[in-house]
């Protein structure tokens, strides 16, 4: 289910809503899935439920990292060289000093790497940070939410 919700993340305009949206549905379709290899069960675990969640969430953080980078890799842009020129000025009028300038200069530098070499190691390792800490929080939600209502349908 993680792997389903990574590449449905691909797509422009879903990928906006993954966290909050795909990767709940995702993870209940897990406690789903749990529940019709499982038949014998007759409630799922809240502690079951948070784990399938949570495991969903890391298989669709690792994925959607995974083909974020790929797609990076070919087209040598990304959500960050498009935001760069808004990022700049937004930074520049919040007057942080020199704190913001060595933002910028990373977040230059990272935006040259994409469009030279359609990679930057930094990049890579923030997206993957970010989507882990995102996905995994929502996939536990997505896990609670998706053992409540299986259950609720198994006592009717």
């Amino acid at each position: 289910c993680g792997f389903g919700a990574a590449v449905l993340t691909t797509i422009p305009g879903i990928e906006s809503v993954a966290c909050c949206l795909l990767v709940p549905v995702a993870a209940g379709f897990s406690i789903g899935l749990y529940k019709k290899s499982h038949p014998d069960i007759l409630k799922i675990q809240t502690g079951t439920g948070v784990l399938l969640g949570l495991l969903t969430g890391v298989f669709a953080a690792l994925f959607a990292s995974a083909f974020e980078v790929i797609l990076t890799f070919i087209t040598k842009t990304n959500d960050l060289i498009v935001a760069m020129p808004q990022t700049e000025k937004l930074i520049r009028d919040m007057n942080l000093g020199q704190a913001a300038e060595e933002s910028l200069k990373v977040l230059r530098q990272m935006a040259n790497e994409i469009q030279s070499k359609g990679f930057s190691f930094l990049y890579s390792v923030m997206i993957t940070l970010a989507n882990l800490i995102t996905y995994t929080i929502f996939g536990m939600l997505g896990g609670v939410l998706g053992t409540a209502i299986i259950n609720r349908r198994s006592n009717q």
